[in-house]
């Protein structure tokens, strides 16, 4: 019924009725007791399934707000220029962003460039409400940008290709 498909009349033990031995009334009214059996059921499985949905909705509004706390200790990379680590949220089932990023700069050295913040690199992802957490899915990327020269291996100075903001990887988690 469901595949919209043709119904096979059984009987009480699961055997379908053979129409040369069964009245064409018995067959009609065999088929109407399954008929009513089978909408009941799927009504019945509907109504599960908006109670667990309510039930859901009901507890998602309970708590309006989210946040995820986000705490970057390092970047291990070698990258040999200056970088730019962006992470952000983002739903891959329609394909967008759901936050803004959050920026860190990174030295060629291996350290933030704003060495006040050596072991302080924390975000928050905040106002994440019930829609983002109905997601099916939702992951954390993080963005390496490299700043610097055209070519990594470029030594000549004479080339004006200083500060250019190059993709350099990605990195994310898989849908949560």
């Amino acid at each position: 019924r469901i595949l919209d498909l043709d119904l096979v009349v059984r009987d009480e033990d699961g055997n379908i009725l053979d129409p040369e031995q069964t009245s064409t009334i018995s067959l009609f009214r065999a088929h109407e007791i399954a008929s009513k059996q089978v909408e009941e059921r799927l009504q019945e499985e509907k109504s599960q399934k908006q109670n667990i949905d309510i039930n859901r909705q009901a507890k998602f509004a309970a708590t309006p707000s989210f946040a995820l706390f986000v705490n970057l200790k390092n970047v291990v990379c070698k990258i040999g220029e200056d970088a730019e680590v962006l992470m952000s949220l983002y739903d891959p089932l329609e394909s967008k962003f759901i936050s803004e990023n959050y920026l860190v700069r990174w030295s060629s050295c291996g350290l933030p460039k704003d060495i006040d913040r050596l072991h302080n690199l924390r975000a928050v992802f905040t106002d994440l409400g019930s829609k983002d957490l109905k997601r099916e899915k939702i992951s954390f990327v993080c963005q390496i940008v490299r700043v610097g020269r055209m070519e990594l291996r470029d030594n000549n100075t004479r080339k004006l290709t200083s500060g250019l903001r190059r993709p350099f990887g990605v990195a994310g988690t898989p849908g949560v």
